[in-house]
Order: C-alpha cells, then sequence, then structure tokens
C-alpha cells in the first residue's frame, strides 16, 4: 500500500467566547471584555500570516469574511495561533517523507470557512506546516480559499436546534441516571432560569479552562467535566438523527465528497495534501454522517481537533483504500473489523447519507 493523499479536516484555534451571558452569574463583565481583547490575535501575527498565506474568496463576488461573533468575542486568540502553528509543524513530522522536498504551491489545497477565526487557524497551520519550506514568501503566498460557512458545517433553523435541544432533554430524563441533579445544580450555580444551552455553556467554560481562568463560583471541576461531557452527548444525540440534525449537514457532507473525489483524481502528483479548517460541529456531524460515531466514542472536539483521511492505493491492481482517524484514533466503518477499508466502504457511506437526504427524500 502506498500512501498518496491526506485530507485533514480541523476545528480552529483557541479563540474569545462567542456567548456573552449563560446566566446571571456567568456573564462576560467589562473586565471579562478587556481581558480577552487582550488575548487576541495580535496585530503582527495577522500581519506575518497574511504575507506567507493569501486569502481568496470562492468567486469574485464573495463577501468579506465574517466575524464569527460580536467583537471581541468568537475571534482566534494568540495562544490559539501559536497552537496552530505548532500543530502545522507536528503535522509536518508526522508525514516528513510523504511531505518531502514538495512544492506547496502544487500539491496542497486548503479551504476554510469565511469566518476570522478558521481563516487566521489555515493560515496559522499552514505556516507551521511549511516553516521550512523554500518558496513560501510574501512574494510568492500560498493561496487559502474561503467558502460559504454553510458549505462547511450544519446548517439549520433556530427552530431545528430549539426542537433538538428538547428532544435530548426529554430522553436524558428518561435515560441518563443523574441528568435531572446536573441540570438542577448547574441551574441554581448559575442562576439559569429557563432551559440550559449546554453547548453556549460549554464553549464558554471551555475558553474559561483554556486560559486557566476561575470557574464560576460553586461549579467544581466535577461539575464542568459532566457538562462537557453532557454537552457532547447531546451533540451526538442531535447529529446522529437522521431527521433532526442530519438534514441541515447535506450541502457540507456534498463539499468533502467533492474534496475527496478531487484528492483521489490528482493524487499523488498534482495533489498530496488537503486541509478544510472549520468548527467542532462540522467534526461531529461528518463523524455522525459517515456512521462512525459508533467507534469514536462520544469526544468533544477541543481546540485544534483533526479528523483525517489518508488514501492509499494498492500499486498490484490500483485499487484505493482508507485509514480514517481522529486525533490519532484510528476510526472504523460499521461491519468493519479494522480502521482501513476500500474506499468504496467510504463512497457507499457518502452515498447512503446524500440519497437520504437529498430533495427527493426528505423535506430539505
Amino acid at each position: 500500500m502506498e500512501l498518496v493523499h491526506v485530507l485533514a479536516v480541523f476545528r480552529h484555534g483557541d479563540r474569545s467566547p462567542i456567548t456573552g451571558a449563560v446566566g446571571t452569574m456567568l456573564k462576560m463583565s467589562e473586565g471579562d471584555t478587556a481581558y480577552w481583547i487582550s488575548q487576541l490575535a495580535s496585530e503582527s501575527s495577522r500581519r506575518r500570516l497574511n504575507a506567507l498565506v493569501a486569502v481568496h474568496g470562492s468567486d469574485s463576488d464573495a463577501p468579506p469574511p465574517m466575524p464569527g461573533g460580536v467583537w471581541p468575542k468568537g475571534h482566534l486568540t494568540e495562544q490559539g495561533v501559536a497552537d496552530m502553528e505548532r500543530r502545522g509543524r507536528a503535522f509536518r513530522r508526522r508525514y516528513q517523507v510523504f511531505l518531502a522536498n514538495i512544492n506547496i504551491h502544487d500539491v496542497v489545497y486548503a479551504t476554510s470557512t469565511n469566518i476570522r477565526r478558521t481563516i487566521l487557524s489555515a493560515q496559522s497551520f499552514l505556516a507551521g506546516l511549511c516553516h521550512d519550506i523554500v518558496g513560501l514568501t510574501s512574494d510568492n503566498p500560498f493561496v487559502l480559499h474561503t467558502v460559504d460557512p454553510k458549505e462547511l458545517t450544519p446548517i439549520l433553523t433556530g427552530h431545528d436546534y430549539r426542537q433538538g435541544a428538547q428532544h435530548a432533554r426529554e430522553v436524558a430524563l428518561s435515560t441518563l441516571p443523574g441528568y435531572k441533579a446536573l441540570e438542577d445544580a448547574v441551574k441554581d450555580v448559575l442562576g439559569i432560569r429557563g432551559v440550559v444551552n449546554w453547548a453556549s455553556l460549554r464553549e464558554v467554560l471551555d475558553c474559561l479552562q483554556a486560559h486557566e481562568l476561575p470557574l464560576p463560583n460553586g461549579m467544581t471541576t466535577a461539575m464542568y467535566e459532566s457538562i462537557v461531557r453532557h454537552a457532547a452527548w447531546e451533540w451526538y444525540m442531535f447529529y446522529s438523527d437522521v431527521q433532526r440534525g442530519q438534514r441541515g449537514f447535506l450541502l457540507a457532507m456534498r463539499t468533502f465528497q467533492s474534496l475527496l473525489s478531487d484528492a483521489i483524481e490528482m493524487a499523488p502528483q498534482r495533489r498530496r495534501l488537503t486541509l478544510v479548517s472549520a468548527h467542532d460541529n462540522s467534526l461531529v456531524a461528518l463523524v455522525c454522517a459517515l456512521q462512525l460515531h459508533h467507534s469514536s466514542g462520544i469526544i468533544a472536539p477541543s481546540y485544534g481537533s483533526m479528523l483525517v483521511v489518508e488514501v492509499y492505493r494498492d500499486n498490484r491492481d490500483g485499487s484505493h483504500h482508507v485509514d480514517v482517524h481522529w486525533d490519532g484514533k484510528p476510526l472504523r466503518f460499521p461491519n468493519q473489523t479494522t480502521s482501513l477499508v476500500h474506499i468504496q466502504v467510504l463512497h457507499a457511506a457518502i452515498a447512503s447519507f446524500v440519497q437520504a437526504h437529498s430533495p427527493a427524500h426528505s423535506s430539505i
């Protein structure tokens, strides 16, 4: 087996919180706002990365990058820049033989949602990946292709998400021991009167933990860990549900299918590496759509978390095979005993999803 292509989908790096208030006891104060402003990616880092990696929209009429949050919320931090560069260097070491003596402009394709934090994350990763490659300069920058977020993330309405959360809560109340006690404790500690938005709560707490900031008064580390686990469980419930969360991932799956098709067609001479900078729900939705969540376990993707599809060619018959892993953990498709499978297994999983959610078979 010869490795001919690597397709990697990763979450952006460390960022400031998106949600300004989760409860009366967890709000972003003026002091908090000042702190997060001080942590954002520096102007010098942005200038350096923009010089090395030029950002091109999908067409001439593409809108400028979206902020991804009301400033300073939802923006990449300097810590995020450094971590993504480190990850890029580690990725290069992992595939040092496969990527040896490459011309990055010829054999690497990178794309990102058109949001500032994912763009800057991709630029940082590429800077780390190519730190010692001759030819990547401000006079000859690498091109990062941006796309509308709906091409790489689940797109659903607020009503869809609220219905999904309500369904998940009903299931949790009837099947998860200790859920009601956790919900009551969280609402009491944070001063939440209505429904707990577990995803928003988790993202704010993750930001605090990443910067070693104190948790809200009365919240223990054990409670935080329980919140993270439940938020992840809720997402897997939603994005593995054919009638709920999966409906919004059709366009993104078609994008993934197109990237995979291009990779195989051009590998390895014209394309060796495809990089996709996206979001945590992109990863969870993709894993669930491909039915890989049965072997992945319920994982809340951390900053920089990466799903990798390695494409191999059997030189005896020219057939292609894939090996999928998430942050180093091998993932198996249903009814497969190993992570390395014929590429038709992946094609079948994609085709099944697309067929199930195409307009002829669904309401979207």
